[in-house]
């Protein structure tokens, strides 16, 4: 049996605690001070934007197009692995690193900021190489329904998996606690998980890049999806409801959500 391990690249939950504190300011009836709250939402800001290379119809692909040079006068394409791309990442400004990401165990971080040694920048491929690299077998783009649903809609078979692993911010947790709703189904965007063989290595590598990842499962034979972790065992079941649109109508999800209700697709290689 291929040996696959399950990854979390991203924070789940992120794109919904946005929109959250985006209400909860509006309302301005709350536990959380104004400091605090700006506080948080520019945390999400500083987070990296991560994005798949899409097509001219907006879907991720395999088929990613690069030029060749011209044969017998005629232009040449071939497909490549598609293309992990972020935004505002985090880059060194000077010296030998220039232009590189800053990795997360960098120290000194406002110092380096205030001495113009970083700058916030753009990444066009995060993971040159990354799927035969790796041994990735899947990549899917978390949305609606957050980490479980996500979870629920990967395919290759059985696996087990831990909640303590999936590392939420604080500020989400804090954020479902005031509202009363489960974060691992709350709206994900800006996340990925992926199926794959060198979960460690590439973990190593994400964080050389600035990006957050989390093995936070592995396959097993059969078809079961377990969570499995201190607080015992459970079977994963499908839902179809996200935890926003336990607060929302579905016309307030839409006009400030517009990619909400998109169904989110998974590559397989």
């Amino acid at each position: 049996m291929r040996r696959e391990k399950i990854l979390l690249l991203g924070y789940p939950g992120q794109r919904g605690s946005q929109f959250l504190w985006e209400k909860i300011r509006e309302e301005g009836d709350c536990p959380f001070s104004k400091a605090f709250i700006e506080e948080e939402e520019e945390r999400l800001r500083s987070l990296p934007r991560l994005y798949l290379k899409e097509t001219a119809h907006g879907k991720p692909t395999t088929e990613a197009v690069k030029t060749l040079p011209e044969k017998d006068g005629q232009p040449q394409s071939c497909p490549e692995q598609p293309v992990l791309s972020a935004e505002n990442i985090l880059l060194f400004t000077e010296g030998e690193k220039k232009g590189q990401s800053i990795p997360l165990y960098e120290e000194d971080l406002q110092a380096k900021w205030n001495a113009g040694e970083l700058s916030l920048g753009k990444v066009e491929n995060l993971f040159p190489n990354w799927i035969s690299d790796f041994g990735i077998s899947e990549i899917l783009p978390l949305g609606r329904g957050g980490i479980l649903s996500g979870l629920w809609q990967l395919s290759g078979g059985g696996f087990s998996f831990s909640y303590e692993k999936i590392p939420f911010l604080q500020g989400t947790i804090e954020l479902c606690e005031h509202f009363q709703i489960s974060p691992y189904y709350l709206y994900s965007g800006n996340a990925y998980l992926l199926r794959l063989e060198e979960a460690e290595a590439f973990s190593e590598l994400a964080r050389e890049r600035g990006i957050v990842a989390s093995c936070i499962g592995i396959s097993e034979e059969g078809k079961k999806r377990m969570r499995r972790d201190a607080q015992g065992e459970s079977f994963l079941t499908k839902r179809e409801r996200d935890s926003l649109e336990e607060l929302f109508s579905k016309w307030d999800l839409e006009e400030s959500l517009p990619a909400f209700f998109r169904k989110e697709d998974s590559l397989v290689f």
